[in-house]
């Protein structure tokens, strides 16, 4: 006998191409595939026009076309869920709320930006959007600590980022038509474009790291939006490693790839070397070996994790507290020296453990799963 299909709601910052945020609903669409109950997953942006044609926008027409699903339950999961700024998911879901009359909602896996001040204001209005949840799950324990800190009022578990339920598919990567047996995948992002410093120790540490493993840099794009796209910057370091003649020519890819295809490019590679979280999260999903580059301070807190503190650089803690007029750290705040990259390189090689990934995946998959029973 054929069941129909429940709706859900996934919200969140979806729809401009980053491969890190597209991942989530496919990665809850694989977390709910045991269950008894289908579910028609439906994917909501905090945004009013989101560029991709399988995400829907914030607008009154989503209201008009999309009425079935007023009463779904909705997640708020992925990045940038619980930010000071009025377009941060949490106070988006506001718009969402004015439309719709969910069955119930949650944040799940979701992110909350430390190291920066809130203010009374966005307290305020943050407690009325938490009003309406029934659960705030977080993606990492730095998040649950300094959301507990800010709101002492709620209740808050960490089932880990919900990415690391995303599966990949069985195939090869399409990066093996290089003819690479193996390779070291690397994520950069525009961060620190403004510093010279950064670009001279990175290609070095690439190539000097690519000669010592004897394997070629594979450099992927996560990002390809036209204001925040990762191949701007591989091409710049590209050409810097070029310059110190490695034994291998680094490759770039310039293709846009789907989440489960960059999947696959984290689970083939010896190593990843990532500015980009989720380049940690999928590598670590698919029990691929990654130094982190902490840019930011959700790198660390992602890391400490799962237990992979110890494989981000630099190799010290870094203050929670982010620079001011940059989002996260200045690459001279991180007193990186020659060698770090490649030292830690070696050690993430060598520990290799991923025994926390089997409890998280069965955690996350059980607390959704609880979440919408209950």
């Amino acid at each position: 006998m054929m069941t129909s299909s429940k709706p859900l709601i996934v919200f969140g910052s979806f729809g401009f191409g980053n491969v890190g945020d597209e991942a989530v609903p496919y990665a809850v669409e694989d977390l709910l595939s045991s269950t008894p109950e289908e579910y028609q997953i439906s994917v909501v942006s905090r945004f009013d026009s989101p560029r991709l044609q399988n995400v829907l926008g914030l607008s009154d027409r989503y209201a008009k076309q999309h009425a079935e699903f007023i009463e779904a339950p909705v997640i708020i999961c992925g990045g940038g869920i619980i930010e000071p700024r009025e377009m941060c998911c949490a106070l988006r879901f506001g718009k969402y709320l004015k439309t719709h009359d969910p069955l119930k909602s949650s944040i799940f896996a979701g992110s909350f930006e430390f190291g920066v001040d809130y203010g009374w204001s966005v307290k305020r209005k943050l407690r009325r959007v938490f009003s309406t949840l029934d659960r705030i799950y977080t993606r990492d324990f730095i998040s649950e600590l300094y959301l507990r800190e800010n709101f002492p009022e709620l209740e808050v578990t960490t089932v880990g980022d919900i990415v690391l339920g995303l599966r990949a598919p069985d195939l090869r990567s399409f990066a093996v038509e290089y003819g690479n047996k193996s390779y070291i995948t690397v994520c950069l992002s525009s961060a620190w474009s403004n510093s010279a410093e950064w670009y001279e120790w990175i290609a070095k540490e690439l190539q000097v790291l690519s000669n010592d493993l004897d394997m070629p840099l594979l450099f992927v794009p996560m990002s390809c939006d036209k204001s925040d796209d990762d191949r701007v910057e591989h091409q710049k370091v590209i050409s810097k490693i070029k310059s110190l003649r490695p034994i291998h020519d680094p490759v770039a890819i310039e293709q846009v790839m789907s989440p489960r295809d960059m999947a696959a490019v984290f689970r083939d590679s010896l190593l990843v070397i990532s500015m980009r979280l989720h380049g940690c999260v999928m590598s670590y999903g698919q029990m691929t070996p990654f130094v982190g580059l902490s840019y930011h301070p959700k790198l660390s807190g992602f890391a400490k994790t799962v237990g992979w503190q110890h494989f981000v650089v630099p190799h010290t803690d870094l203050p929670i507290r982010q620079d001011l007029g940059q989002y996260g750290y200045a690459f001279s705040s991180l007193h990186l020296r020659p060698g770090d990259l490649c030292r830690v390189s070696g050690q993430a090689l060598e520990f290799g453990s991923f025994n926390l990934l089997p409890l998280f995946k069965e955690g996350l998959e059980q607390s959704l799963k609880n979440w919408l029973i209950g």
